[in-house]
């Protein structure tokens, strides 16, 4: 069945990849019934063949290395830790979309304290990234005020995710069916501290940066993409609500404790370099209440074993996070042993990159840093 008969630009990004998966999924099977080939990378292919292969799965080639890699792996520990690795500066979101997924597949429900630490983690990981933005956008236009004492700002966030976890980006912290780190009511005392000497700072300087006309010269009316355009590319996440549309996965299907936060998205209207960097100070200031609201109940952490389980065979699930950039989305499929036989993910990245490229049109030269670092895509996030 020809794809345009299913899917069509008004449906939300969620429903056009469902569709899309189902679609391909016969394609990934083909590839699927050629492991070895694929490990070395279509090696073991003819040139025919290889040609073949790439116009029947043309988006299924693209991930064959990170998903071939998910099947290659057949030990939790190692796909965890690949999950980690997809993109460096979103580890908590795609670790905790990957633990939602496994979870799923053998019927584990993951106990109150897991669900807190994901929380937590994901909105310290949300700050963190914002601030080292408000930074970089700082240094694009020569505001070396802003870019100094920003960029110092989100050095104390990473470090108590190392002090949490071990890790500034906190690789190891999060782990399906288990509670790695627990969050304990005195690293709630610690990160109270943190905050405490954050918040006041964060505010003054963003006071003296929204207030400077030079900076707001260069902030309004750049890198404008309309509502229509966001609509019609299907944007994620702060590139869609920086113009009107109101995705936010906290809100539309929430998720660990997000149920009970009632989340309210921000939005802006503009959908310029000043709609995004206001999303970006408004939403470190919400996450940081969130965050105060959560450690004030830390809950009770009972040791126990960590339930593990084997994915159900024939069996099917998608996982929704939102990320810091915004919507997360994997998705499996096991056959009648369970195996999988694919593992697809969407990173924010994928969706919001041609709203970079709308952005910089009829914009001058100078105007390109602004415009990139006011989005700060991924690469790696991108290519998957």
């Amino acid at each position: 069945m020809p794809k345009t008969g299913l899917i069509s630009q008004k449906q939300s990004p969620i429903t056009r990849f469902i569709l899309s998966t189902a679609m391909n999924c016969t394609k990934w099977l083909l590839v699927r019934s050629m492991p070895e080939s694929l490990n070395q990378g279509t090696s073991g292919l003819s040139a025919t063949e290889n040609k073949s292969c790439i116009s029947k799965s043309s988006w299924a080639i693209s991930t064959v290395e990170l998903s071939g890699n998910f099947w290659i792996r057949k030990n939790l520990l190692q796909r965890t830790t690949l999950a980690e690795s997809i993109a460096g500066d979103t580890v908590v979101g795609h670790t905790t979309t990957f633990s939602h997924v496994w979870e799923s597949l053998c019927g584990i429900q993951p106990s109150r304290d897991i669900e807190f630490s994901r929380t937590l983690a994901l909105e310290m990981e949300r700050m963190a990234n914002h601030t080292g933005d408000l930074s970089a956008v700082c240094a694009d236009i020569a505001y070396q005020l802003g870019n100094s004492v920003l960029g110092r700002l989100r050095t104390p966030l990473i470090n108590f995710m190392q002090e949490w976890g071990g890790n500034r980006l906190s690789k190891g912290l999060i782990r399906p069916g288990r509670n790695q780190f627990p969050f304990t009511p005195e690293l709630a005392k610690r990160l109270m501290e943190v905050l405490e000497a954050y918040e006041p700072d964060f505010v003054e300087m963003n006071k003296q940066l929204f207030q400077l006309p030079s900076a707001l010269s260069r902030f309004e009316r750049t890198g404008v993409v309309s509502y229509d355009d966001v609509l019609s590319i299907g944007t994620v996440g702060m590139a869609a609500r920086m113009s009107g549309l109101s995705r936010d996965i906290r809100s539309s299907h929430p998720y660990s404790l997000y149920p009970e936060i009632a989340h309210e998205p921000i939005i802006k209207h503009h959908g310029d370099v000043y709609s995004r960097v206001q999303i970006r100070r408004q939403e470190v200031m919400q996450s940081m209440q969130y965050v105060r609201d959560m450690i004030a109940n830390v809950p009770e952490y009972i040791e126990k074993e960590p339930v593990v389980g084997s994915p159900k065979p024939n069996s099917f699930t998608l996982s929704l996070v939102e990320g810091w950039r915004g919507e997360i989305c994997h998705c499996a499929i096991t056959d009648n042993s369970g195996e999988l036989i694919l593992y697809k993910i969407k990173d924010p990245s994928f969706h919001n990159w041609l709203a970079l490229a709308l952005a910089v049109r009829n914009n001058e030269i100078s105007d390109f840093p602004i415009c990139n670092k006011s989005f700060n895509l991924s690469y790696s996030g991108h290519d998957l």
